[in-house]
């Protein structure tokens, strides 16, 4: 939590210093760069892993511009590196710095108590929807869409028995004989590839966030290929054979390569989760986001919008948590009916930022820090607008009634 992600010249994004926290937002216009903060956060804490897993050494990254090459070519943004481009992430384990066309990692040798699961859920998700088995489809999109749609299929079998939405009542049934989903309403049953677009594009995100933060809620482990597992038995046979080491030691480093190798946390990065959903299912598609995400202390959620019913949402929910804090016992059960626990986000907990290439500050917190909230000038920033032009067409309406 807290980690650290600075930017400047990469691709849209011109200037940027944060924070991420347990659960934190970017919100902007088209084509500002809001996912490819999100895609260089999940390839950050990917590294993380690996490397914390020791499945590369350091140099390899640093190597042959496989920076540019291998991992941010893994989600298309290659292309947006420049001779200017500065980018630094301070991570829980590990430093990435690149600066000057040079790629460098720094080791923290910080003990660890599990890795995480990372899951970038892109906004081309609808297309695991419809494409069912037809998975050419997916060779045009960047390789993280085809590590979700793995996921996906995983998440299909695990709720073999079915899946229930989190709104209109809606359950998904997968039928693996013939590799078909099948969407049941109150009264009817139609073919996901067939169901409607808001269900095609949350279906596949919902399914696959409950599904891994059930696995990590179960302590996971990682599977090993034979090789790898050939190498940790090895690793164990070496450690309690050294006579230099006390017990104790033995113990403390057994632990760190189980550790290594058992998930604790889920890293959900989530591009405009309201996709195609009318508000109150976006509400409802929101609250299984965030409700995933408490499910451990350890999880973190970071997604991007444009709409300003998300915000609304996330704001209801910072209420909820700075209610319940300072409400008496029988104040807390009545705030519990209202938005359960699972739903309230501690406003330690979040960070919200928007992005703007035409503002003069490219990158701005759009948390009041007085009342911990969203400002209410980033909630429907829109609406005046709209509301101005409304207005001065009324004015023209009501004066030719008076003619």
């Amino acid at each position: 939590m807290n980690e650290h992600l600075t930017v400047k010249s990469f691709g849209p994004v011109k200037d940027l210093d944060i924070m991420f926290k347990k659960v934190t937002l970017f919100i902007g216009d088209q084509g500002t760069g809001k996912s490819c903060v999100a895609k260089l956060f999940s390839m950050f804490k990917w590294l993380e892993k690996v490397l914390s897993q020791k499945k590369y050494k350091l140099s390899y990254f640093e190597q042959y511009n496989r920076f540019k090459t291998k991992l941010c070519a893994y989600h298309s943004i290659e292309s947006f590196i420049d001779e200017n481009s500065y980018i630094k992430f301070e991570g829980n384990l590990y430093d990435f710095l690149y600066e000057n066309g040079v790629f460098s990692v720094i080791d923290k040798s910080q003990d660890i108590n599990g890795i995480s699961k990372i899951m970038y859920i892109p906004a081309e998700r609808s297309i695991v929807s419809v494409a069912e088995n037809k998975s050419k489809l997916l060779k045009e999109l960047p390789a993280s869409s085809e590590t979700f749609s793995d996921e996906f299929v995983n998440a299909k079998k695990f709720f073999q028995s079915g899946y229930n939405l989190p709104f209109e009542g809606l359950r998904f049934e997968y039928d693996s004989l013939n590799d078909t989903g099948w969407i049941h309403g109150a009264d009817y049953k139609v073919r996901l590839i067939n169901a409607s677009s808001g269900i095609q594009s949350s279906l596949p995100m919902c399914i696959v966030s409950e599904y891994l933060s059930v696995k990590i809620s179960d302590k996971e482990e990682v599977k090993l290929s034979k090789e790898e597992k050939d190498k940790l038995e090895k690793r164990v046979a070496e450690i309690m054979q050294n006579e230099e080491l006390s017990n104790s030691i033995k113990d403390m480093m057994i632990r760190q390569l189980s550790y290594a190798n058992r998930y604790n946390r889920l890293i959900n990065i989530v591009e405009e989760p309201e996709l195609n959903l009318f508000p109150r299912s976006q509400m409802e598609v929101l609250k299984s986001l965030i409700s995933n995400n408490a499910s451990s202390d350890e999880n973190m959620l970071v997604f991007t919008t444009h709409s300003p019913y998300s915000l609304a949402i996330i704001n209801t929910m910072i209420m909820g948590a700075k209610a319940y804090a300072n409400a008496n016992d029988e104040q807390k059960s009545q705030i519990e009916a209202i938005l359960p626990l699972k739903y309230q986000i501690k406003k330690e907990d979040i960070a919200a930022y928007r992005l703007a290439s035409s503002d003069a500050v490219y990158c701005q917190t759009v948390i009041n820090p007085k009342t911990g909230l969203i400002s209410k000038n980033e909630l429907d920033s829109a609406s005046d607008d709209i509301m101005r032009v409304f207005n001065s067409l009324y004015q023209y309406y009501a004066k030719a009634l008076t003619k």
